[in-house]
């Protein structure tokens, strides 16, 4: 039952309209503080924390892609990482997108799903990339700590399962000077607003109609690299590797399952 409704949801949200809703948001905080968060320049080595389910990224993948196209504009080099089975599958999928619509594979860094959720999270403060991940973003990640703190920005995807909070009360309490922004589903608004008002978190869009805005934002630049940029929010992702990260999903599940029912039949026998 539950590999069906992984791959159920996984339907849904490959087969989702792509566009984002046209809405005017009554605050226009959160998208002008993440546009001005994302257009600055020398913050180049951005984490992405790539952690939505998949019930709700439908609902944000437009600013998501709006986000990744702005930061790829402005010369951004891109880690994702995952500690969600969820997020790790739709990563793999955008990671795809990307390279796919043209972006250069030296900018792109694949930090793989870091086991543990909030425990991983607080591991990965000292080591998140990995000895065996090669070139030359990697080795200048890995010159400078190798750690979160390494980057000079995290822009944290989120989902129910883990999401700005854990950021900003597992990392921004041992990290205090990484500018931590987000971009997050209406359901987790009344959990995060509260994170942007105190600075908590640089910047943070939540919900559609923020995140309508901020698209419009990032499409209302008429530069030719705004252009390019736009081209490649707009690319979808294959059907391959979105079926290759929900097999992937399955078979975490499947072993979570078989580990949960041993450990039972050892505790009875």
């Amino acid at each position: 039952m539950p590999a069906a409704l992984i791959v159920a949801l996984g339907a849904a949200v490959a087969l989702a309209p792509r566009d984002a809703p046209s809405m005017a948001t009554a605050d226009p905080t959160g998208p002008a503080g993440l546009y001005a968060a994302l257009s600055d320049e020398a913050r180049s080595r951005v984490l992405v924390a790539f952690d939505p389910d998949l019930g709700t990224y439908a609902e944000i993948r437009p600013a998501v892609r709006a986000a990744l196209a702005q930061l790829v504009r402005g010369g951004g080099n891109l880690s994702f990482v995952s500690f969600t089975a969820e997020g790790r599958a739709v990563a793999l999928a955008e990671l795809d997108r990307l390279r796919r619509g043209g972006v250069e594979g030296g900018r792109l860094l694949d930090l793989g799903f870091h086991a543990g959720a909030e425990a991983g999270l607080v591991a990965g403060v000292d080591r998140i990339v990995a000895d065996e991940a090669a070139g030359a973003l990697a080795e200048a990640l890995r010159a400078a700590g190798g750690g979160i703190g390494a980057f000079d920005l995290v822009l944290v995807v989120g989902g129910s399962e883990l999401g700005p909070r854990s950021w900003v009360e597992q990392v921004g309490t041992r990290l205090p000077d990484l500018p931590l922004t987000a971009i997050v589903p209406t359901i987790l608004q009344p959990q995060t607003i509260p994170y942007r008002v105190s600075g908590q978190l640089d910047a943070l869009v939540a919900g559609v109609r923020e995140g309508a805005a901020y698209v419009a934002s990032v499409r209302d630049d008429a530069t030719t690299a705004a252009r390019e940029a736009e081209r490649v929010t707009d690319l979808p992702p294959s059907s391959l590797p979105l079926l290759a990260a929900m097999l992937a999903t399955i078979l975490l599940l499947a072993e979570a399952v078989a580990t949960r029912w041993r450990g039972s039949r050892e505790g009875t026998t």
